[in-house]
């Protein structure tokens, strides 16, 4: 947590919480300069900690009410051209590399359950893909979250 203050991590609690206040409001609850909260900001996104200011967005009301997570094995020499041939399909949310079951843990949604077996076989006809092994999410109980990683943070600092 080298260079980041409390400061830092009131505004980057209040930018998660309300990302669409806006600077100026972040500044007045803050107690600080509009320059101080912008310049703060800048430092955030430049060392990785703000990496979007993207919406969550959930894709059920669109449609897509199915969501899965697939470990997916695949040839060790064709990691990222197994990846970039993954980016084609467009129910690929999500992509880690993870140590454990499998090379890549990924995210995909689909319409319904058989959508979703369309997508599987897409995953399985990419070449570099070995085998996969999926888990249909039943329903999601907490969305990603950060605040309570920033309020312990704030609590050391």
């Amino acid at each position: 947590m080298d260079g980041f203050d409390k400061l830092d991590l009131d505004l980057l609690r209040l930018i998660v919480e309300e990302p669409r206040a806006g600077v100026r409001e972040y500044s007045r609850r803050l107690n600080i300069a509009r320059n101080t909260a912008q310049a703060r900001i800048t430092k955030l996104e430049k060392a990785g900690v703000i990496v979007t200011w993207r919406p969550q967005v959930n894709l059920a009301p669109l449609g897509y009410a199915v969501m899965a997570f697939v470990h997916v094995h695949i040839a060790q020499s064709q990691v990222n051209e197994t990846l970039e041939r993954l980016t084609a399909i467009p129910e690929l949310i999500e992509a880690n590399t993870v140590s454990g079951e499998g090379d890549l843990l990924c995210r995909f949604v689909a319409r319904d359950n058989s959508h979703f077996e369309d997508v599987l076989q897409a995953v399985m006809k990419t070449e570099g893909v070995l085998r996969t092994r999926s888990e249909i999410v039943l329903s999601r109980r907490i969305w990603p979250r950060t605040v309570p990683i920033v309020e312990k943070l704030r609590a050391e600092a």
